[in-house]
């Protein structure tokens, strides 16, 4: 070839495509997984429960003891306002956005995993009688026999109560998480800046008090429980029938401020997934929606055991600090 022949130009070579990019984040089966081995707890318990007939009945009622007509009928008015607020909050969560668009969302999912979740309120005298119960209140006595780690030493005829004890997972739980998300959209909007923890930190105050505040309100009024023993150390009136351990509100706070962190990430998410949720769409079809459902439940229950029911017999049972209760609170 001459030095003045002009060469060809080189074809450039093509580029190679791009690896795609996979979306491999998500904690959907580890919380579906939780989810199926607490439903199968939570459904043993409730069948064997139901199908006994010595504990599926009104626990028996000792009325040694007087109990003021007054408090009947606040008692009974707690229970009525309870299952207003229970029914209002599903009608809300629930009903409305299935009429809407035909399925749940995260308030929903919620509702229903708290719903569940209140069977594990079992556990709270699993070991010993540590949370005393009205027998006033109208219940079916309890399914805590039929509980893991239940202990033969621990009775389980007492007055689980139906209408004010169950609608206390759902306003201490979706309807503080349901509050808690106006309080940090408030916050947002007054201090665009402002932290997600900052923001939750105010949440769990309130949560604080509002617990607080609710609870000693119910206990003196109607004398519906009692914290049948507590740590002396970490009592408000210790000895009394109106002994309040200081870490119940801790522990409800801390539930609630949960439960808000995780509607806040559906909340803020663009496609509306919590937290717990994510991933779903790597399953089929047919399986996404109930597994989202699923995850939810098991986050729901995994936090109500470590943060609520754990800590609660614990304390309770190293306590030293005992009430005096009347007999219609004996179990």
């Amino acid at each position: 070839m001459s030095a003045t022949q002009v060469q060809r130009p080189v074809e450039p070579r093509a580029a190679e495509p791009a690896e795609a990019v996979v979306d491999r984040g998500g904690t959907i089966a580890l919380w579906a997984l939780l989810g199926v081995i607490g439903l199968v707890i939570v459904v043993q318990a409730l069948l064997r429960w139901v199908l006994d007939s010595s504990q599926f009945s009104a626990a028996p009622l000792n009325t040694a003891d007087h109990y003021a007509q007054w408090r009947w009928v606040s008692l009974r008015g707690v229970e009525v306002i309870s299952a207003i607020v229970f029914f209002w909050l599903a009608n809300l969560t629930i009903v409305r956005p299935l009429r809407r668009n035909g399925r749940l969302g995260i308030d929903g999912k919620i509702f229903i995993a708290c719903l569940i979740g209140a069977v594990v309120d079992g556990m709270l005298n699993i070991i010993q009688y540590l949370f005393a119960w009205n027998a006033h209140s109208i219940n079916l006595g309890s399914w805590s026999k039929f509980l893991p780690l239940h202990s033969s030493h621990a009775n389980p005829r007492y007055a689980e109560a139906l209408l004010w004890g169950i609608p206390m997972y759902i306003y201490f739980c979706i309807g503080v998480a349901i509050a808690g998300c106006l309080i940090v959209q408030a916050l947002r909007k007054r201090s665009p800046r402002i932290s997600n923890m900052s923001a939750l930190a105010v949440v769990w105050v309130a949560a604080f008090i509002f617990d607080f505040v609710v609870e000693n309100g119910i206990i003196r009024l109607t004398q519906a429980y009692s914290f049948a023993k507590t740590p002396h150390a970490l009592t408000l009136w210790p000895g009394s029938l109106y002994q309040f351990p200081i870490y119940e509100s801790v522990s409800v706070a801390t539930l609630g401020v949960l439960f808000t962190a995780l509607r806040l990430s559906a909340v803020d998410s663009p496609d509306g997934v919590s937290i717990v949720e994510r991933g779903y769409h790597r399953f089929p079809a047919a399986l996404q929606e109930p597994l989202r459902v699923i995850a939810v439940i098991g986050f729901a229950l995994t936090v109500l055991f470590m943060i609520y029911h754990l800590p609660f017999n614990w304390l309770g049972v190293t306590g030293s600090s005992t009430a005096h209760l009347p007999s219609y609170m004996r179990p």
